[in-house]
């Protein structure tokens, strides 16, 4: 992570985007340490984007795991404009797994819904996006969207109940 923060400094990105896992569940305490002790040298002019994973929140998130994420990371979905691309940030174990906080999943489908028809429209205070890029940890596929359903794929599982 260290030598990934200078080269920001060097580079002068936009944003510094991890789409996780921050840190293994077995050493979480020690590995946010050691994370934010590596962070604290990068530039704030450049925005840092944490997406969580399994590893964050579980295979299987609960309330209490999205919570603690949130409160050392931030928000585990939303949203922000760069140069006139709208991006969404989305919590991807949710639609894998959210077996154990269905709320929270509703929540951040209703949230995609409202963003989504944003960025279709267009109005003075807010222009419609050149692109919209998400970022989430687990891809809706690896190679094809007709894959088999996979652990490392959304394939059948994106939009389910």
């Amino acid at each position: 992570m260290n030598v990934t923060c200078r080269r920001a400094e060097s580079e002068r990105p936009l944003l510094h985007q991890n789409a996780a896992p921050l840190v293994h569940t077995k050493y979480r305490g020690e590995q946010e340490r050691d994370l934010k002790a590596a962070l604290k040298g990068t530039d704030p002019a450049i925005p840092l984007v944490f997406v969580s994973g399994n590893h964050d929140l579980g295979n299987t998130p609960t309330p209490k795991t999205v919570e603690q994420y949130c409160r050392q990371w931030g928000d585990d979905y939303f949203s922000f404009w760069v140069g006139g691309v709208l991006c969404l940030v989305l919590n991807s174990q949710l639609f894998f797994d959210a077996s154990a906080c269905p709320q929270l999943k509703e929540a951040q489908e209703t949230w995609l819904e409202q963003q989504l028809q944003r960025a279709s429209s267009a109005s003075p205070s807010e222009p419609k996006p050149k692109h919209v890029l998400v970022f989430q940890h687990i891809p809706l596929y690896l190679k094809s969207p007709d894959e088999e359903d996979d652990y490392f794929n959304l394939t059948g599982k994106f939009g389910s109940s």
